[in-house]
């Protein structure tokens, strides 16, 4: 009995041992050779690929209605969407601004001589009878002389006053641009940014020569074209600093709308003079309408003179080559010299400006590239052309483009007489600026002051509230008692 139960306990405590140590799913403790015996691992199952079993991607059938043209694109940027405008709307918009600014200046004028009238009093008029004896405007009683007070009725300028100003520097931005030897898109940029940041601001408040410079380095920024503010600072005058550059950085952004995509029409025109050559060679492989490249070869070469008199008479290859070579030299200076001091980038899109400067240029070959794309017979053929017409009759008419086709005397006696004007509008302007705006260093410092300022009251309305808030904790703790301690 007692052997029994001795075995019985040893058994117990080897049941035990195993429980303990997390083996209680062998049913018995392997034997010393199989622990020491290495375990191999198990082998994987082979897999044997089926030959015959292939993955075979669904063929995607291109649908024809999903097509992203240049057009498509075109419809998608800010400057469509945001500045594209009818004749009218240009008119009215800029009649508003002037409405606008002018109230503001005689408002903001009358203020500050006011202001200055009452400085004056405060600081002379201690003695008013020697006062009214030297003629200070007061009465006897130190008040005001109403009489001369009253602010002199400020001659603004108006809409179409405005607008020359603004054309005047865009001009002036080409020979900054070729002060600094800018690159072309560097400076047509700079001429679009500041036609649209007059558009929603008046000279009256933003003088343009202050806006022109900063919108110049802007411009280098937006186009790529690095240098820094202080080499571009020097070359821009002996007085100008950095900070005058890029003072003005921040209103400037809030009158472009923050739209800083310009599209020009420089890539475009480029595009168009490579497929006319590939006409004049035989290989243009295009839209023609159902001709050949022959075909199209045979025409463009037949085509009627520049001047669009006397009969088409079929010219050699290189002499036509030649014709396009000098069409697209005329209408490319008159797209970077004429067509960026316009309202054209308002009313029309890239395309349609340099086919309206190729028209000017040479209107036959421009009609010849249009029938390739698009057929006489087609219903948009003679929108299109009538389209192009009113871009170029707006091109055309402009102030330089008219000089250039005119004799130099009459020429120089045109800009004498525009000069003139000019001088006396900037003089003008003087007299009506808004004072609050004269200083844009100053305005952009205090800007930033109040924003430190406005910082430091938020910083101190936080410390009050946390302490306001400590303080109601303190008092609640007074009142229930402290908060329990969370159990760990």
């Amino acid at each position: 009995m007692a052997s029994g139960a001795i075995g019985s306990a040893q058994r117990q405590r080897a049941e035990f041992k195993r429980v303990s140590l997390g083996k209680t799913c062998h049913t018995s403790a392997p034997s010393h050779q199989d622990r020491a015996k290495p375990q191999s691992p198990k082998a994987p199952k082979s897999h044997t690929p089926n030959p015959s079993f292939r993955i075979r991607p669904r063929p995607i059938t291109p649908d024809p209605t999903m097509k992203l043209t240049e057009d498509d694109l075109y419809r998608s940027s800010t400057q469509y969407r945001n500045w594209s405008f009818t004749r009218a709307q240009l008119a009215e918009q800029r009649l508003r601004i002037n409405v606008q600014a002018t109230e503001r200046v005689k408002a903001n004028l009358a203020r500050v001589r006011a202001q200055r009238a009452q400085d004056a009093v405060d600081n002379d008029g201690t003695a008013s009878g020697v006062d009214k004896e030297n003629g200070s405007g007061t009465s006897g009683a130190n008040t005001p002389n109403p009489g001369m007070q009253t602010a002199t009725e400020v001659n603004c300028l108006t809409a179409e006053e405005e607008l020359k100003i603004v054309d005047e520097f865009c001009e002036r931005a080409i020979a900054l641009g070729n002060h600094y030897s800018f690159p072309l898109n560097v400076v047509a940029t700079c001429i679009q940014f500041l036609r649209r940041f007059y558009l929603y601001n008046s000279p009256m408040t933003y003088h343009v020569n202050t806006i022109l410079r900063t919108i110049m380095f802007m411009a280098t920024k937006i186009e790529l074209f690095n240098i820094h503010v202080s080499q571009y600072a020097e070359g821009a005058g002996r007085n100008v600093t950095s900070e005058d550059v890029l003072a003005p950085e921040y209103i400037i952004m809030q009158g472009l709308r923050y739209n800083l995509d310009v599209r020009h029409p420089f890539r475009a025109i480029k595009a168009g003079h490579m497929e006319l050559l590939e006409m004049a060679h035989g290989k243009y492989k295009g839209p023609a309408q159902g001709m050949s490249p022959a075909d199209v070869q045979s025409k463009i070469l037949s085509l009627p003179p520049k001047s669009g008199r006397g009969p088409a008479i079929k010219l050699p290859e290189k002499k036509v080559e030649e014709r396009i070579h000098a069409a697209y030299g005329v209408a490319t200076n008159t797209l970077r010299t004429i067509a960026v001091l316009t309202d054209a980038y308002f009313l029309y899109t890239p395309s349609q400006i340099w086919l309206s400067a190729h028209l000017l240029a040479d209107e036959p070959l421009t009609l010849f590239y249009l029938s390739t794309k698009l057929p006489a017979s087609h219903p948009l053929y003679e929108k299109t052309l009538a389209t192009l017409r009113s871009c170029a009759h707006l091109i055309s008419s402009h102030r330089l483009y008219v000089n250039n086709t005119l004799p130099a005397p009459e020429r120089d006696a045109r800009e004498a007489k525009h000069k003139a004007e000019l001088k006396g509008l900037v003089q003008k302007l003087k007299n009506c600026r808004d004072p609050d705006k004269v200083d844009l260093v100053k305005l952009n410092q205090a800007q930033k002051r109040d924003a430190v300022q406005g910082d430091a009251l938020e910083e101190s309305k936080a410390k009050r509230r946390k302490l306001a808030r400590e303080g109601y904790e303190k008092e609640s703790d007074a009142f229930w008692g402290p908060e329990l301690a969370k159990a760990e």
